[in-house]
């Protein structure tokens, strides 16, 4: 395998092991037990953590380690402020154009919603009801609107996952109903009315996270 391919495969799974808050923010890790664990030397790792630090997710400690960055609350609101901005807009230009929202994707990933609830997968929770929404954004077919959605859809999985699975895991799914709200009333052609559960889920999520950081 070539370098280059072994710097991919080293970021890709380092990268899916914090998005499967399998390293809890704060946690110290080694290059040299990451190159055991992934069998492989340590140069490729090196170079994947120089990439996961580009994108935010860990920084290098001298001669400590690795460390598993966290994401400031006030950053994860300013990220919903602009995300909540994004999906407001493509509901009102979807109101003035009569686009067409692909509704039968978001019922897949309302339903995907409502089972990773049941089975308390939070991974697979969080991602959907990204997906969800994503797929609204899509209606307008803006690659820039979706370009910044995504920038910010993997900070906000590795918070809300790492949070939720090893600070709170009993605390209730209440994004389900939510997301239900929207379909039901994307579904019956309520555009403006879809809007109120967008924007009442915001603070919704500013105020979890503010007894999130109280805890």
């Amino acid at each position: 395998m070539s370098s280059s391919k072994l710097v991919e495969v080293a970021y890709e799974k380092i990268r899916q092991s914090l998005l499967n808050a399998e390293y809890s923010p704060g946690t110290l890790l080694s290059e040299s037990e990451l190159a055991l664990q992934l069998n492989m030397s340590r140069t490729p790792i090196r170079d994947a953590i120089r990439l996961l630090e580009r994108e935010g997710f860990v920084k290098t400690l001298t001669k400590r380690g690795v460390q598993v960055n966290t994401i400031e609350i006030k950053d994860l609101f300013d990220i919903f402020d602009v995300l909540t901005a994004l999906y407001l807009f493509t509901l009102d230009i979807v109101e003035q154009h009569d686009d067409e929202i692909n509704l039968p994707v978001m019922k897949q990933y309302l339903e995907q919603i409502i089972e990773a609830s049941e089975q308390r997968k939070y991974r697979e929770y969080y991602e959907s009801c990204m997906l969800f929404m994503r797929t609204l954004l899509k209606t307008i077919h803006n690659p820039h609107m979706l370009q910044t959605f995504d920038s910010y859809r993997d900070k906000i999985l590795f918070y809300v996952v790492a949070h939720r699975s090893h600070t709170n895991p009993n605390r209730p799914y209440t994004g389900k109903k939510t997301y239900t709200e929207i379909y039901e009333r994307l579904a019956a052609g309520d555009i403006a009315g879809a809007k109120a559960p967008i924007i009442n889920s915001k603070w919704q999520l500013k105020d979890e996270l503010l007894r999130a950081g109280r805890e």
